[in-house]
């Protein structure tokens, strides 16, 4: 793990000097998981935003030995979206557990992680979510990215007859003979296990928690467990776990990246208050879900809500980090019974006693109201502080993916992410893989979010599975969020935007 801080000396040197400790490689890898299509899909944001004419994407297909399949280059050229079905690529597909996804440009790249959306498409469900594993470019990245070694946790938990909590490990650039760590505890257990963990290099395996602990899944309680994985240290390898719920009958699942168990790093800002704003989606569920991972303090959160000028606060809970249960806001809920009308945005509030961690993280999670799938899009997600760096002359500019599909539901819903300050004009693009298909220009109030439902985006008239968005504002603070539910089966799935 790369301390908070020491990425915001990273931003701070990239806008200072912007041709110094250059990259030239962002990647990603994709796992393939069977009875689901494996798609990558990305807005040409290498033009659009940095003006960058010559980009090579190179895609690699590894089998389960840990050997090169095949590889294919492509030019990104073009100011459109790029959906690619990676096992098109290749004859022997059924051979591959893994993609290696590869961009490269003689221009200065920044991320060496790309704005790349992985989607595993099956029956019933698409899971989306952006890129979180890759091997690292150089020694000298592997000496910063690999500092810290922490436990991965902010994973959704269920196990019952219908549903299981899963995690996909993935082995980066050497074979594996070791173990990996599983803790799960609430208030009324810790337990414990390392399973041993043998894998070929560049490959992934699946691990249930039912199977980790089979004697004691009668103890959990739902959303209530904390749960901790610690991952061997790879070189030359920066991973998080993909992790979430699957429905055990019919393999569907909803899953996002783990994120860092910080509560053993004692890191914060010289201020006690952390926020940030939400779209709010009508008939839908709206919750957000914190675990005890920040650095060790004792943090009370609350909700605000402005409407027509008035502010409407929920009490406050509390959360001790390190803990053993998780806080739990259903914003429903407080809308309903504060008898709110016309929300379209509410504020995530958290204040510590003392000083506030640098990563408030938490989980974003919504989905189809009263959902009879417990799959619901859960987006990983941190609140801001004032101290982070905002480079002057900075504007708003945001791009994200969406679902178009007659079997689904899509929301896309945007706003600023601090609730003060003056309303904006924001302009909304929608491309598809032929380039831009609509532009819409809209006033943005800081209280409030922009909503784009999916009769919005049928009258885009495309064909294409996945749609993306480019957001233009002068207020730096700038962000979107897309989820979608099968109409059917009520299978969720969603994304924050870059």
């Amino acid at each position: 793990m790369k301390s908070f801080k020491e990425v915001e000396k990273t931003r701070v040197f990239y806008h200072k000097y912007q041709n110094r400790k250059t990259v030239h490689r962002s990647s990603l890898m994709a796992p393939k998981f069977e009875g689901c299509i494996t798609n990558i899909s990305f807005l040409n944001h290498f033009l659009l935003k940095r003006n960058y004419k010559e980009v090579a994407l190179k895609i690699s297909g590894i089998d389960t030995k840990g050997n090169l399949s095949d590889s294919i280059l492509i030019s990104i050229d073009k100011p459109i979206v790029y959906s690619l079905n990676l096992d098109e690529f290749f004859q022997k597909k059924n051979d591959i557990a893994q993609y290696l996804v590869e961009f490269f440009s003689n221009n200065n790249l920044y991320i060496p992680f790309p704005a790349v959306v992985i989607n595993h498409i099956g029956k019933d469900f698409v899971n989306s979510v952006h890129a979180y594993n890759r091997i690292l470019n150089d020694i000298f990245e592997d000496d910063l990215v690999n500092k810290h070694m922490v436990l991965e946790a902010s994973v959704d938990f269920m196990i019952n007859d219908e549903y299981d909590t899963f995690f996909n490990f993935v082995s980066g650039i050497e074979n594996l003979d070791t173990k990996i760590c599983f803790i799960c505890e609430n208030k009324n257990i810790k337990l414990k296990k390392n399973i041993p963990l043998k894998i070929n290099r560049l490959n992934n395996k699946n691990y249930y928690l039912s199977k980790v602990f089979p004697k004691h899944n009668n103890k959990f309680q739902n959303f209530r467990n904390v749960i901790k994985i610690l991952q061997p240290r790879q070189n030359l390898f920066y991973g998080r776990l993909l992790a979430g719920i699957v429905n055990k009958k019919t393999g569907a699942f909803a899953a996002n990246h783990s994120y860092y168990d910080s509560s053993k790093i004692k890191e914060y800002f010289n201020n006690n208050t952390s926020s940030k704003v939400y779209p709010y989606f009508e008939n839908c569920s709206n919750l957000i879900r914190m675990y005890p991972i920040m650095s060790p303090s004792k943090i009370s959160i609350f909700i605000k809500v402005i409407v027509k000028n008035k502010i409407y606060i929920s009490k406050k809970i509390r959360l001790k980090s390190p803990g053993k249960e998780t806080a739990n806001l259903d914003i429903n809920d407080i809308v309903d019974n504060m008898k709110i009308k016309n929300v379209t945005a509410f504020q995530v509030v958290a204040e510590s006693e003392k000083k506030i961690p640098t990563r408030v993280n938490h989980q974003l999670i919504y989905g189809p109201k009263n959902s009879k799938s417990k799959l619901f899009s859960s987006i990983n997600v941190s609140l801001v502080n004032e101290e982070v760096m905002v480079p002057k002359h900075k504007v708003g500019f945001t791009w994200g993916q969406v679902l178009l599909n007659k079997e689904y539901e899509s929301r896309v819903g945007v706003c600023f992410c601090k609730s003060k300050g003056l309303r904006d004009s924001i302009t909304v693009e929608f491309y598809n893989k032929n380039g831009l298909i609509r532009s819409i220009k809209k006033k943005l109030s800081p209280d409030s979010s922009l909503i784009f439902k999916t009769k919005d985006l049928k009258k885009l008239v495309s064909n294409d599975k996945f749609l993306w968005f480019k957001i233009n504002s002068k207020r730096p603070d700038l962000t979107a969020f897309s989820f979608h539910w099968h109409k059917k089966n009520e299978n969720s799935s969603g994304e924050h935007s870059f």
